[in-house]
């Protein structure tokens, strides 16, 4: 029934659901994963800190989870667990396009600007069109005081993501 409530849009069925579950079935990851994603999506993040421990405890290398967790972290601004979390998340899965723009986040927001550009980079050599990753980096251009290569970078960006310029492949997400 969580399953149901969840794709019907009944949030508090759903947690109710699946916190049922859990009490039945203590290793129940999916369960755990669904219901910190909820609790993650409503911007519950103390709650859903708590449900992705649990699930790390059970299961280290659940690849979701450790990146979910770091994005808690990351929201609550806690940097410092966030990236720990997050060198946890690259283990796993190093072509994780999210886990390296996050840490691009972070470090820009450290005033660590070539490791932010470093990390943007290892985005787009995997995901080329990744939009967020694409402008940020014109940002972080711009925080360096280089403003031709920020200018260049957002005109990149326009090109790649304006879905009247060639590239029309990037506008069917």
């Amino acid at each position: 029934m969580a399953v149901l409530y969840q794709t019907l849009g009944s949030q508090d069925k759903a947690i109710e659901e699946y916190t049922k579950a859990l009490r039945s079935d203590r290793e129940n990851a999916y369960a755990y994963y669904q219901l910190g994603l909820m609790y993650k999506d409503r911007g519950d993040f103390d709650k859903a800190e708590h449900v992705y421990g649990k699930l790390l405890d059970i299961f280290p290398d659940h690849p979701h989870a450790n990146y979910d967790l770091g994005y808690v972290y990351r929201e609550k601004k806690d940097y410092d667990k966030a990236m720990t979390q997050y060198q946890k998340a690259l283990k796993i899965d190093p072509e994780n396009a999210y886990v390296h723009y996050d840490l691009g986040f972070i470090y820009r927001e450290k005033g660590r600007y070539e490791d932010s550009l470093s990390e943007y980079q290892k985005v787009l050599e995997i995901d080329p069109a990744h939009r967020n990753a694409l402008w940020d980096i014109g940002t972080v251009y711009e925080k360096m005081g280089m403003k031709d290569n920020a200018e260049k970078q957002f005109k990149y960006y326009h090109e790649m993501t304006d879905c009247s310029f060639r590239r029309f492949w990037n506008c069917l997400d």
